[in-house]
């Protein structure tokens, strides 16, 4: 009985864990995202897109982790069908700043405009309240704090509509090349989209908490 208490808890610390590096490692992606689109010097994007993509396989490999401990551990310390709804949703998160981060990349911009640079700025702070709330997540008295964080990022995801929206209608209102509007378009889609996924992961967070 007591080699099962202590598998237990060390498992259950084990899941939290891993998810504390999940939602750190989107924080980190997220503050190298606000990094590249301030950075002027071809060459030192070039290395921010590099780490960016490099810090998504972290990711990827720590989602995995969780799925193999899923499939091998009977007691989890919340349900397992929300184990892996956060851990997908935080891999969500992860895939959508690479993607933002690959299409500046891959159409070769060099000059990011205002609501770029915004929307990167509220995926920066939307990953550091959902680093904050996954770190809060192991202690049940912390429930309302969590909450409130969600509330917060579910704030920074109205935010990033408005300025995505404006920023597209503007787009099409004033920008006369072609290629040059639909590069912007794609690029704020994608960071748009990893506000949204932000968002998604408060539902999940919420769930957890009621399903506890």
């Amino acid at each position: 009985m007591k080699v099962l208490f202590q598998d237990f808890f060390s498992h259950k610390a084990m899941f939290y864990d891993l998810f504390d590096q999940a939602a750190k490692n989107v924080a980190e992606m997220a503050t190298l995202l606000v990094s590249v689109v301030n950075t002027e010097r071809a060459d030192e994007r070039e290395l921010i897109f590099k780490h960016i993509d490099k810090m998504e396989n972290t990711g990827d490999d720590i989602t995995h982790k969780i799925y193999l401990w899923l499939d091998k551990i009977v007691f989890t310390p919340f349900n397992r069908n929300d184990i892996h709804a956060l851990a997908s949703t935080l891999d969500d998160v992860a895939d959508t700043i690479q993607e933002a981060s690959g299409r500046m990349y891959l159409y070769n911009v060099v000059e990011f405009v205002p609501p770029i640079k915004e929307i990167s700025a509220i995926i920066l702070q939307a990953s550091r309240e959902i680093e904050k709330a996954i770190n809060l997540l192991r202690l049940p008295k912390n429930a309302n704090l969590v909450i409130e964080l969600c509330r917060q990022i579910k704030s920074y995801e109205r935010q990033a509509d408005q300025v995505y929206y404006h920023a597209v209608a503007e787009l099409f209102s004033d920008e006369k090349d072609p290629i040059r509007l639909l590069k912007y378009r794609e690029i704020l889609f994608s960071l748009e989209t990893a506000v949204n996924k932000c968002k998604n992961t408060t539902d999940v967070l919420n769930t957890v908490l009621i399903n506890r």
